[in-house]
């Protein structure tokens, strides 16, 4: 049986403690037929003149550094260079053990009806060192429902596959993978060997240890709601942790569906309290549209002297047309008030069925105040579809 061309595939910036220890692991493989291409985004650190000196010294390596748009862009550019009818994908932090192309390239020739091949790996450290084992088994697309049971480097493809399905999605900072192997698991078998073959290295830099709060993890559940429409239980658990307010911001500070909204005004007092009039004036981009405003309160008024405990309302108006009105009777509220999303910029008032004068201590004399407006956040159509699915797992805080 012949041995086909197999090409692994390095997106690399300023990597240049790790990235020399990742091309020895590669070329020094036991597969003769192997190229290693790095796609460099223009690394200012010792990473460029590594990869010189092994351009020079050895033929199977080539490389480009030019900036490029992130980690997704570099994946593709090197896909799109690659000459092998199988595609390896190694991380600049990570590593091959020895052996593993070889037996990548053995179990695809030996099952044509796999589209791609994973294995097992280590957890290593920044000194090398193995913390810990990972094993996986079969994937198919509903496990992948629940988790990514896929150790990146230890990913072999088949070339013609990873094309016809675009390669990977440049709009993805952190799950590109995952994406990928969801995408390619609804019409292609995985296969699995029980070897292990690469290392995936976890330090105090890498995206996994800095990113996957703020970017990671809000990125794999709007990954899994574009695929699947829901959260899985699993997901449910780490979703539990961080509560909805956090995630929402993180999608919106990192503008993971589009142009967010924004609040371009508004009355609110520095301490978070609100007059009884409470205005706020939204702005958005044409192409994203603001459909909603989310308005996270709590009220500590007390009803008036010899009066009952009415539910705490608040009638509201979108560029002065009425929305109807909101309500309460618990200290703590969330209300998604509904705006004109032909419009670019949206004006929303509140009127508040009751206020008190309030101390402001920053002015030394006192305010008419109604509640207190905790978060004020304006969700363009994406945004507020996925806020819906959050809502809907269990025991998850409300913003």
């Amino acid at each position: 049986m012949s041995s086909p061309l197999a090409t692994v595939i390095t997106p690399s910036y300023n990597q240049g403690r790790y990235i020399r220890e990742t091309i020895e692991s590669i070329l020094r493989q036991d597969y003769p037929q192997l190229e290693h291409i790095v796609i460099d985004g223009g690394s200012t650190d010792e990473t460029l003149a590594i990869l010189r000196h092994y351009a020079q010294t050895d033929p199977r390596f080539r490389f480009v550094s030019e900036p490029d748009r992130g980690q997704s862009h570099a994946i593709n550019k090197g896909l799109a260079m690659a000459r092998g009818e199988i595609i390896g994908w190694v991380n600049s932090d990570d590593t091959y053990l020895p052996g593993a192309v070889q037996k990548a390239v053995q179990a695809l020739q030996l099952h044509p009806e796999w589209a791609i091949v994973t294995g097992n790996g280590y957890i290593i450290d920044e000194h090398s060192r193995i913390q810990y084992p990972v094993h996986y088994w079969q994937t198919d697309v509903k496990q992948l429902y629940h988790s990514c049971p896929v150790i990146q480097p230890t990913a072999f493809l088949r070339k013609n596959v990873f094309q016809q399905h675009g390669g990977v999605d440049e709009s993805l900072r952190f799950c590109m993978d995952y994406d990928l192997w969801i995408r390619l698991s609804k019409n292609h078998a995985f296969g699995f060997i029980r070897d292990y073959l690469a290392n995936a290295r976890i330090h105090a830099a890498c995206k996994s240890a800095t990113q996957w709060n703020t970017i990671g993890f809000p990125e794999v559940l709007k990954t899994v709601v574009k695929h699947y429409g829901s959260i899985s239980t699993t997901w449910m658990g780490y979703a539990k942790q961080l509560g909805i307010p956090y995630i929402i911001h993180q999608c919106k500070a990192n503008a993971l569906f589009g142009v967010s909204p924004t609040i371009a005004q508004m009355n609110r007092f520095p301490d978070l309290w609100v007059p009884p009039q409470f205005t706020i004036t939204v702005e958005a981009d044409p192409g994203f549209p603001a459909t909603s405003l989310l308005i996270r309160g709590a009220v500590f008024l007390a009803p008036s002297p010899g009066k009952p405990a009415n539910p705490f309302v608040c009638m509201a108006t979108v560029n002065g047309q009425s929305r109807g009105s909101f309500a309460t009777a618990l200290p703590n509220f969330t209300w998604e008030i509904p705006l004109d999303r032909s419009r670019t910029r949206n004006v929303v008032t509140l009127f508040s069925s009751r206020f008190a004068m309030s101390p402001d201590h920053l002015q030394k004399n006192k305010r008419a105040v109604s509640f207190l407006a905790q978060e004020v956040v304006p969700l363009s159509a994406e945004e507020a579809a996925f806020y819906r699915i959050l809502l809907q797992v269990p025991s998850m805080k409300t913003p």
